[in-house]
């Protein structure tokens, strides 16, 4: 990452932070179904992650924690899970929430993970790509393919772009306001499968959820 790149991130992070909790609480509230909506949209993910005991299981760009959590939750103890996260604001937050047997958050940058090859059973991605610059994402999602064992699988949950026309323009105009537009917009360009496809990885399936604003995938190594 480069050094102008990650000053950015973390100086953002370091004000949103705070808010970042609220924030996803408010948008899931509106584009997924009212009060419990981010329970229930987080609760997917795990679904589709679906964590079995003794997995070792890294939640890549994990924020504040609250999905890196859930998946400690399920696996109750019976297998690992670590949190990866750039922002120290961010990790800061998510190290006061619950904790858990076999949980774990660490500072570092998902360009370079701290990790040997194929020692994760399982990978996921909610929400991060969107944020970098297309070389820092296929850095990422080339890393996620490192270091996931062959036959393993990671679950990216990401920005969509709707077939229908209105509804691309409504979620255009939403994401002006979102200092990170630049990205988003050249990832919904490039095509998030496209790019998952070309660091290696097999697509398995694929669903829209959140009003088409999301899309979540699963793909294999």
């Amino acid at each position: 990452m480069s050094d102008y790149y990650r000053k950015v991130y973390e100086r953002w992070y370091k004000r949103f932070s705070y808010i970042y909790d609220p924030f996803i609480k408010t948008f899931c509230f509106f584009f997924n179904g009212g009060f419990g909506g981010e329970r229930r949209w987080r609760e997917l993910i795990v679904d589709w992650i679906d964590p079995q005991p003794r997995e070792k299981i890294l939640d890549i760009c994990s924020g504040t924690g609250t999905l890196t959590i859930m998946i400690a939750k399920r696996l109750r103890g019976r297998g690992k899970v670590i949190g990866l996260e750039l922002s120290p604001a961010q990790l800061r937050i998510a190290r006061k929430k619950e904790k858990h047997e076999g949980l774990y958050f660490l500072e570092a940058d998902a360009q370079n993970m701290p990790f040997s090859d194929c020692c994760f059973d399982k990978e996921v991605i909610c929400g991060a790509l969107h944020e970098m610059p297309q070389e820092e994402r296929l850095n990422v999602l080339s890393e996620a393919y490192r270091a996931v064992k062959p036959g393993g699988r990671i679950v990216i949950v990401e920005h969509n772009n709707p077939d229908k026309k209105w509804k691309a323009l409504v979620f255009d105009f939403i994401e002006r306001f979102n200092p990170e537009y630049s990205t988003y917009k050249n990832m919904l360009d490039s095509g998030v499968k496209n790019e998952i496809r070309r660091a290696g990885f097999k697509i398995i399936k694929k669903d829209i959820i959140s009003w088409d604003f999301f899309q979540i995938i699963l793909a294999e190594k």
